[in-house]
């Protein structure tokens, strides 16, 4: 059996292996110049999205380039979350993934999508390799939102989505479906996280060094979700329900404060004695834009932040949360460089909502 030590060490050279498949500069560049899906198709088979995009059948389009992007940093994810000392937490970080599949499966249903409808849109690779895939399928095939909802009965979204499902007939804002899946994952990581001093031997420096991810994640879901919950009028007891706890550094009394407020500028201007001073937009002129941009601010944060840790926390747990993040990120601008291309944008104005 590996010590805790040996397990650090292995997981996180796993992790710098994979670091050696992203992606420089100059190939991002590249990609945004591919005249069509097919050159660009073509050039990411020299990189590490060979695997991946070879699986594509048919007719390329920006959504299947996509969801083969997503399906190339499922396998990452599930391999280092056999290995890392941290495993139970990078296993709950992995329901990012199959969250994102609930919010366009729960969305498409409120529409009145078919199951058809939804093949293009929906990973079930990333399901299968964690043996979730014939939950998924059932959610799909549900002849309607309600019955959706009802096929996650006993999984970690259940709770959050059946409150969801309530507000949304009240208030019928596409949106709230991702606020409350997001809730499910983020309380389930957050709980993990906590169980680490008490769980295993050594746990508490494994938490003590996660915090500053673990941190970041709750504090911003805790921030923009208020925002959020204003913009949409919830009342204050509505916002307490999507509040996560334990806070970190955005205390839980002034994510109230921000709930009491009048209006979404006047909440988002109490952060300015706060850690998110930085991520704050310089005017308001459009709070549905402002709250987006200030979520834009602190994801190119994110981007800086974690590929920093393979440079100043090298062979620590963080480096395997930190190279799944980067890679999401990466995979995240090709499908912006592919949706880019598949209508035409220039390539400036692509390569401009690259996160970089």
């Amino acid at each position: 059996m590996r010590s805790i030590l040996d397990d650090v060490t292995y997981s996180a050279t796993k992790a710098y292996s994979y670091r050696g498949g992203i992606l420089d500069s100059q190939t991002i560049t590249s990609l945004t110049e591919s005249s069509d899906l097919d050159e660009l198709v073509t050039k990411l088979k020299a990189t590490a999205y060979a695997d991946s995009v070879s699986r594509i059948d048919d007719q390329y389009t920006a959504r299947k380039i996509e969801k083969a992007c997503y399906e190339h940093v499922s396998d990452i994810h599930s391999n280092l979350m056999k290995t890392s000392p941290g495993g139970e937490l990078i296993s709950k970080y992995y329901l990012k993934h199959i969250a994102r599949n609930l919010k366009v499966i729960l969305k498409s249903k409120a529409l009145g999508k078919s199951d058809t409808e939804l093949e293009d849109y929906v990973d079930l690779y990333t399901e299968e390799l964690v043996g979730r895939r014939d939950l998924l399928v059932k959610v799909m095939t549900a002849d309607t939102l309600e019955e959706a909802v009802d096929s996650l009965s006993g999984t970690e979204f259940s709770k959050d989505i059946n409150t969801a499902l309530k507000i949304y007939k009240e208030n019928p804002q596409m949106n709230i479906f991702d606020v409350y899946i997001d809730r499910a994952y983020h309380t389930q990581l957050v709980e993990t996280y906590s169980k680490l001093n008490s769980n295993l031997p050594f746990s508490e420096s494994i938490a003590v060094k996660l915090r500053p991810i673990i941190s970041h994640y709750i504090d911003s879901y805790n921030v923009v979700s208020v925002l959020r919950a204003k913009q949409w009028n919830f009342d204050l007891e509505q916002i307490k329900e999507i509040l996560i706890q334990p806070t970190f550094d955005i205390k839980y009394k002034k994510l109230l404060d921000m709930s009491l407020t009048d209006d979404v500028e006047t909440a988002m201007k109490m952060l300015e004695n706060t850690p998110y001073k930085k991520f704050l937009p310089t005017s308001f002129d459009n709070l549905a834009d402002s709250i987006s941009l200030l979520d834009s601010n602190i994801k190119k944060y994110e981007y800086d932040k974690f590929n920093k840790v393979f440079v100043w926390n090298a062979f620590t747990e963080l480096v395997t949360l930190a190279l799944i993040r980067v890679k999401e990120f990466e995979a995240s601008n090709i499908a912006t460089i592919a949706f880019g291309i598949a209508n035409n944008i220039e390539k400036k104005t692509i390569q401009e909502n690259l996160t970089s």
